[in-house]
């Protein structure tokens, strides 16, 4: 049986993110990365998102920088029922996210990271930490695990027996029509069932999304369409013995954006300290105090979810980004305070 310090599983944001700090931290720990994905699969998988991220992730994700940008973003733009368009500052980009993603990994690599192609078929606890029983008929035991498996985490339904509080399936389509390059576009509206539309620019394309069933692309010359879920709301537990659940394997996109590629890479660098500083349990504490981990966000998330037209169009009369308005309308339209408290949070830590 192989034996291992610390086993990865999954390369995505949250796993390649583990790897490079755990590797950067330490010279000395054996680290194995496993992903069950081709390069062809990987980089499909991968483009089924917005790919976008604030600049702010970077702060929280130093000595990574932003690589692969495709667009440079400055504004968000929010359509409402009734007609209301607010537009608010946002900087950020649009990454090519599997270039950007085998740029972190290559790093990992670099620091003396390994990596296989293989997936996990059982997950079981032992004396000695974690014996993973993998397709190809090995079994690797881990020290320590961190779980960045994705949506339908095999690790968490076994070893944590907890389900994501919402699981929202979505459909992407990328068009053949361009958006403002420096926006990001989302519709709100009762069909979106709390989440939205979204039309993020693609270099010379579009990126257009909803959740599943609620809207459709007619008429419009689409290139590719992707579908996925997105688990949010996060779990009540992340970490049990030395096994650590990290980004969509802990529900950690944010209910009411749905943004996940920044908290699952700073998921993944906080297990990665976790284990370094030999405190496992200031994993989950960090995640319990986290700004990120707010209720707020699946309070005003259950609140759109209840919402008509109507509502919407009255909660979104007069508002803007002044924050003399936003005052105004918190005051003065009781019903809707949920939302007018985690609008700017979800600014800040929503992507």
């Amino acid at each position: 049986m192989d034996e291992h310090d610390a086993v990865i599983v999954g390369a995505g944001p949250a796993g390649a993110s583990a790897g490079f700090f755990l590797r950067s931290g330490s010279e000395d720990l054996d680290v194995l990365m496993v992903d069950r994905l081709d390069d062809a699969k990987y980089a499909r998988y991968h483009r089924m998102c917005g790919e976008a991220i604030s600049r702010a992730a970077f702060k929280d994700l130093a000595p990574l920088t932003p690589t692969n940008v495709v667009h440079n973003i400055s504004r968000m733009r929010e359509g409402w029922p009734g007609g209301a368009m607010i537009e608010t500052r946002a900087i950020g980009y649009i990454l090519d996210r599997p270039a950007f993603l085998r740029g972190v990994l290559e790093r990992y690599r670099s620091l003396g990271g390994k990596m296989v192609r293989d997936a996990v078929e059982k997950a079981e606890a032992d004396g000695k930490g974690t014996v993973l029983t993998m397709t190809s008929g090995k079994s690797i035991r881990a020290k320590h695990l961190i779980a960045a498996d994705g949506a339908r985490s095999l690790i968490r339904r076994t070893l944590f027996r907890e389900e994501p509080p919402v699981m929202m399936w979505t459909e992407q389509h990328l068009i053949r029509r361009r958006v403002p390059d420096d926006a990001l576009t989302f519709l709100q509206a009762e069909r979106y069932k709390g989440g939205y539309r979204w039309e993020f620019p693609a270099g010379e394309l579009s990126r257009v999304g909803f959740p599943r069933g609620t809207d459709s692309v007619e008429g419009e010359e689409v290139v590719e369409t992707h579908q996925r879920a997105i688990p949010m709301g996060g779990l009540s537990t992340l970490m049990r013995g030395n096994v650590y659940l990290v980004g969509d394997a802990a529900a950690m996109a944010n209910p009411l954006t749905a943004g996940g590629i920044r908290i699952a890479m700073l998921s993944g660098r906080k297990a990665a300290e976790a284990i370094l500083g030999g405190r496992p349990e200031s994993y989950q504490r960090w995640w319990s105090s986290s700004p990120f981990s707010s209720q707020r966000f699946m309070r005003a998330f259950l609140k759109l979810k209840a919402m008509t037209d109507d509502d919407y169009e009255r909660a979104a009369r007069g508002l803007g980004s002044d924050p003399l308005r936003l005052a105004w309308c918190y005051l003065s339209r009781p019903e809707f305070r949920d939302l007018y408290r985690t609008y700017a949070p979800s600014g800040i830590y929503g992507w």
